[in-house]
């Protein structure tokens, strides 16, 4: 089960999560995992124009996430406050800059499309051809 640890309000109005899934897996041995999620709306700011947004919006929903897991294995007990805080300082440090920017909703919105449409592409083109 996850278990939100942590939120972070980012500039450009979004919000970024981290949750803990740390679980026991052999004696005094964890697998630390952390859940990184920013969930993004899809609002129409993000597209040219109108119906660029419907049509997103019944492809998607009403919104996009992006989700990373950490991992670290074969923590002790006593080790795991650290190395869960390690890894969200790392994220910090070295990700939450790029998720801040004024461009990131758009960026994942679009790159989410192009994911979809482009599996629709592969399984039309990848279909039977008797």
């Amino acid at each position: 089960m996850k278990k939100l640890i942590r939120e972070i309000p980012l500039s450009n109005g979004l919000t970024v999560r981290f949750f803990d899934a740390t679980r026991r897996y052999f004696g005094d041995y964890h697998q630390v995992r952390i859940s990184i999620c920013c969930e993004v709306p899809l609002t129409a700011e993000l597209f040219e124009d109108a119906t660029a947004h419907r049509d997103a919006e019944k492809l998607l929903g009403g919104s996009v996430s992006y989700v990373k897991d950490i991992e670290h294995q074969g923590v002790a007990t006593n080790d795991i406050p650290e190395t869960v805080e390690r890894v969200i300082q790392h994220f910090v440090d070295h990700s939450l800059s790029y998720l801040s920017g004024g461009d990131f909703p758009r960026k994942l919105v679009q790159s989410e499309l192009k994911r979809i449409l482009g599996k629709r592409k592969a399984f039309v083109v990848g279909g039977y051809r008797g």
